[in-house]
């Protein structure tokens, strides 16, 4: 529960945050029903299991929500996906490289990918282009 104006309200957005060298962090984040201020509210626990709570309004509020969405999602595109079961399973692709062939195409070299996104390259791609 967020107070603002003396009025306690619940956050619109809850967010859990990496973690940091804490237990445990989590911002809460919203508009105050009565002035429309924002408000946010990060909680962390140390390794001691102290909490400590800090409160942010207006503009300060605004920016440590938007930097609590770009490291959820930093954090969120460094976990690997699937699971070690998921490592036998393969599907085709294709990936463009930055070298040219006689002609002034593209080379495309062939991967082997599974679902945790390891990939290998199994050879380069012959492509034949018609001449019209």
């Amino acid at each position: 529960m967020l107070l603002c104006c003396g009025k306690q309200f619940y956050a619109a957005e809850k967010i859990i945050l990496p973690k940091k060298d804490k237990l445990y962090r989590c911002l809460e984040f919203g508009h105050c029903p009565h002035c429309g201020v924002r408000v946010a509210r990060l909680i962390e626990q140390n390794i001691d299991y102290d909490i400590v709570v800090k409160e942010k309004r207006g503009i300060q509020a605004l920016r440590l929500f938007e930097k609590a969405v770009i490291q959820k999602k930093r954090y969120l595109e460094s976990l690997t996906l699937g699971s070690k079961s998921s490592e036998n399973f393969y599907y085709g692709d294709f990936k463009k490289t930055k070298r040219k062939d006689e002609y002034n195409n593209p080379i495309y070299v062939q991967l082997r990918k599974n679902f945790n996104n390891k990939s290998e390259i199994l050879g380069e791609v012959i492509t034949h282009y018609s001449k019209i």
